[in-house]
């Protein structure tokens, strides 16, 4: 059925600006400004047939909502597509739309049980994230604190509409529209594309790059796809957020698929779907246990009680032992400290004060070292109550 969109609140959201975009990426030409209000546009089709729509670019127009539905229904015309279908585009022309699918537990009617449901949007979350640090710098794992960019990234990406096909989470990522050069600059230059684009070209990237080296681990027994998949934006924080998105499937394939932006060109190589099986996934598990255990944790800040000390009569520095939380459960972290540092450390064990400092937390046979501590300080009082 040929659905027709009338509703009034629905056409009053559309973004002139945003259907300006669309409209040009698909073919169409500005033909006329119309008193400031309003712009024609043309298009003509391979058999020489000609459409023209109106678009309004005031939204305060009183009419503004029934000219929005004359251009959707002009446009689903041209495109031979549903009506629906083109405001979903419509509505996403300046971002880049991934999509997570989920099946099993229910999934094929749309609906997930509430609990898996959060762990479906926080490990799609962490997915995002971990391609946003990827972007800015090829790591095997990346820290808690992460970079200041890719944060106010993450803060830009917004959850849409889910749909139907199982259980169908949308990520909207934002896009700026691509401009011509203008008259003066040096033609046949490459444009760099924003940070947000790449950050989901590295994404799929590294999605396809972890089922590459997740099935060539597989054959040869080794962790050396996985760390040569580090250039191609694979990471720990990337393993473990799949892993994490395999507990929603119930065994089923992670299904990741993309929708370009219309508003800016992609390289028409650029991945657009990835599919992970479930075999694969005790795999990537491992792989990201071993990208822990084996890169140092930067700028990882430790917060707890002294319970050891250790220096030699003739020793300068010294090496204390701090009782900490490393993702949840206690640990004790080993540094080597300079002589002042390593006074602090005495006087807090004494009086059973708290201490902090900031290092590269590394694995080191079973025990954990953090290297390079500094910003070493003595924070608080134990609570005996």
């Amino acid at each position: 059925m040929n659905v027709q969109i009338r509703d009034a609140a629905v056409l009053d959201a559309l973004k002139p600006l945003e259907l300006a975009a669309y409209l040009r990426a698909k073919g169409w030409r500005r033909k006329a400004d119309i008193n400031g209000k309003g712009s024609l546009w043309l298009v003509e089709l391979p058999d020489g047939e000609e459409f023209d729509v109106t678009l309004p670019l005031r939204q305060d127009l009183a009419d503004y909502a029934l000219r929005m539905g004359e251009l959707l229904q002009t446009v689903a015309q041209v495109e031979g597509r549903s009506e629906l279908e083109v405001l979903r585009d419509l509505m996403t022309t300046t971002a880049d739309l991934v999509r997570v699918r989920a099946t099993g537990h229910g999934a094929d009617n749309g609906s997930l049980p509430l609990e898996l449901a959060v762990t479906l949007v926080e490990r799609s979350r962490d997915m995002i994230l971990s391609a946003a640090c990827a972007t800015l710098e090829k790591r095997p794992s990346f820290a808690k604190r992460k970079p200041q960019q890719a944060m106010d990234y993450l803060r830009q990406v917004r959850l849409g509409q889910t749909e139907h096909g199982s259980y169908v989470l949308t990520i909207l990522s934002p896009v700026s529209p691509e401009l011509k050069a203008a008259q003066g600059e040096l033609p046949g230059l490459e444009p760099v594309q924003p940070y947000e684009r790449r950050v989901i070209r590295t994404l799929m990237g590294g999605l396809t790059a972890l089922g590459e080296a997740a099935r060539a681990a597989a054959l040869d027994g080794s962790m050396q796809p996985f760390a040569d998949a580090v250039e191609r934006g694979v990471s720990a924080n990337l393993c473990e957020a799949v892993v994490g998105l395999s507990e929603v499937g119930s065994g089923a394939p992670i299904d990741v698929r993309v929708s370009w932006s219309r508003s800016r060109p992609v390289d028409p190589k650029a991945s657009v779907r990835v599919a992970l099986s479930s075999d694969s996934i005790p795999i990537i598990r491992e792989a990201a246990r071993h990208f822990r255990e084996r890169t140092p944790l930067e700028d990882f800040e430790v917060e707890g009680f002294v319970t050891r000390l250790n220096r030699g009569p003739a020793a300068k520095a010294g090496e204390v032992t701090v009782q900490a939380s490393v993702d949840g459960p206690m640990r004790p972290i080993t540094m080597e400290l300079v002589p002042d540092d390593y006074t602090k450390a005495v006087k807090a064990h004494d009086d059973r004060l708290k201490v902090r400092c900031t290092g590269e937390l590394a694995q080191e046979g079973r025990g954990l070292r953090l290297q390079n501590p500094r910003q070493f300080e003595v924070t608080a009082y134990e609570d005996n109550d």
